[in-house]
């Protein structure tokens, strides 16, 4: 009888396993070339699931199997001549370099591999693992796809590979808002408040002023950073619950000179109030001013268009609506006016601006060490993205954000921003008297919920963010979970 060499390292052993070696069988008797655990680590870079003995073990109890012998990663004509082979039979993924006269292929059992349950078992045992719902307004709920792509092998970011990683994410991204043609994405490693950062203190000239909005903390935040680095700039204060007065702001602009840019948060995280960026824009494009918009937290969430809304410089992150891990921000800027910014001396050395763009423009890479595996991370979440699409991700969100509002109302608690000014994603809610907000958080926490503290000093409030991989049926439970707090205390 013919002595068949079935090649295979077996490292979780399945049904194609057995049918490879059912149809070997009718060939002669089978002996199993069985991978060591040496040749495993080296070629395939990972401990094996099993060891050799233990693999070893498993293969001789299968009926159709005679022998399991140990061999390395490639087999070549010395082993079949020292097993006394007659045939090597392999699925049709064959590397082996032997005499086709000796090698008999099978195609492989489609839909399972030892790789494919390996991703399964990740998959499932993220899902386990990610049953914490964030309501906090940033860094949101993942999917495990998210969290997994980051388990990449080890990767020098200068190679290449990764530069074509990081100039898809770019594009991508670009495509959200604006068209790539006439604007592009400049990417940092760094939160949202380090591209802001990036942004006003490269884009002003030594000579300009910078009109900025303060309708809540991080209007208030642009202010800081303006003031930190001696930049000329103008606060104009406005309710943090309600519309910015569009005819004070013009009349701002008119009593003062100098003034190129304009700048405002589009949803203020404080309060989740939504600016209206179709009038802002309005106003910019009739004062020659470039508009400046930080977007954290509604980018890929609520329509935007970039160039309708007379947008010139956007900031956003890879942590909140676009659903990825936290680590990564980035400046949707239009590229006639990144390229005005050769004239302008930066402020800063890390966030400068105009050199981040030149330098990705020249070589497809950051400046200085980017964020791997939140890159990785990002690239699937923008995957995921474009595959609900971004008004689909807004009305799932816009759901949640009724069901939340409905379900407070009917507990008789009140919110900051009244229904017409709200961003469906942000809600600051008014803490009940007698309520406090550290012993209401722990409740939460405990049970696999994560709230917010209000962060307006004259309400007493905490918030609730609609956003991430989450839908109004989580919003149910924190609902029955607030009941439940509630009637207690």
């Amino acid at each position: 009888m013919k002595r068949v060499l079935v090649d295979m390292s077996a490292t979780i052993i399945h049904h194609g396993h057995i049918r490879l070696l059912k149809k070997a069988s009718k060939y002669g008797e089978v002996i199993v070339a069985l991978t060591t655990d040496e040749e495993i680590r080296a070629k395939k870079g990972y401990e094996p699931e099993l060891n050799y003995e233990q693999r070893k073990e498993i293969l001789e109890s299968i009926k159709y199997v005679k022998e399991v012998v140990p061999t390395s990663w490639l087999i070549d004509e010395d082993i079949l001549k020292k097993y006394n082979i007659d045939l090597l039979v392999h699925g049709d993924d064959n590397s082996n370099q032997i005499n086709e006269k000796k090698l008999l292929i099978f195609p492989r059992t489609k839909g399972v591999s030892s790789s494919l349950i390996r991703q399964k078992v990740m998959l499932a045992y993220a899902k386990k693992k990610s049953q914490n719902i964030l309501l906090n307004p940033g860094p949101a709920t993942t999917t495990a796809n998210v969290k997994l792509a980051q388990v990449v092998d080890d990767i020098c970011p200068r190679e290449k590979e990764f530069g074509d990683l990081m100039e898809w994410v770019s594009t991508e991204l670009t495509k959200i808002v604006a068209n790539p043609k006439e604007y592009t994405t400049v990417l940092f490693g760094g939160s949202g408040t380090a591209v802001v950062e990036s942004i006003i203190t490269s884009v002003v000239p030594h000579d300009k002023k910078i009109l900025i909005v303060n309708n809540g903390a991080y209007g208030k935040r642009m202010c800081q950073i303006a003031d930190r680095f001696d930049i000329n700039f103008i606060e104009f204060q406005s309710s943090p619950i309600e519309p910015i007065n569009i005819q004070k702001l013009e009349e701002t602009i008119q009593k003062n000179q100098n003034i190129s840019h304009l700048a405002v948060i589009h949803n203020e995280t404080t309060t989740g109030l939504l600016n209206n960026l179709d009038d802002l824009g309005n106003l910019a494009k009739k004062y020659n001013l470039e508009l400046i918009v930080d977007a954290m937290s509604s980018y890929a969430a609520i329509p935007i268009d970039m160039n309708k809304q007379n947008i010139t410089y956007l900031a956003a992150s890879s942590n909140k609506n676009i659903q990825g891990m936290a680590g990564v921000g980035f400046v949707i800027a239009k590229k006639s006016s990144l390229e005005n910014l050769k004239d302008i001396k930066p402020r800063s050395f890390y966030l400068s601006l105009y050199e981040q763009y030149t330098n990705f423009i020249k070589t497809h890479q950051m400046r200085f060490t980017p964020p791997v595996q939140t890159m990785y991370a990002l690239k699937q979440a923008i995957i995921e993205a474009k595959k609900e699409g971004i008004e689909n991700r807004y009305k799932r969100y816009s759901s949640s954000w009724e069901t939340l509002t409905n379900g407070l109302k009917e507990l008789k608690l009140k919110y900051l921003v009244d229904d017409e000014y709200h961003s469906k994603i942000i809600t600051s809610i008014f803490i009940p008297d007698g309520v406090d907000f550290n012993d209401m958080h722990d409740f939460f926490y405990n049970r696999g919920f994560t709230i917010y503290p209000g962060k307006v000093a004259e309400f007493n409030t905490f918030r609730v963010a609609n956003i991430g991989e989450i839908d109004y049926r989580d919003i149910e439970a924190f609902l029955e979970m607030l009941r439940e707090y509630l009637s207690e205390g």
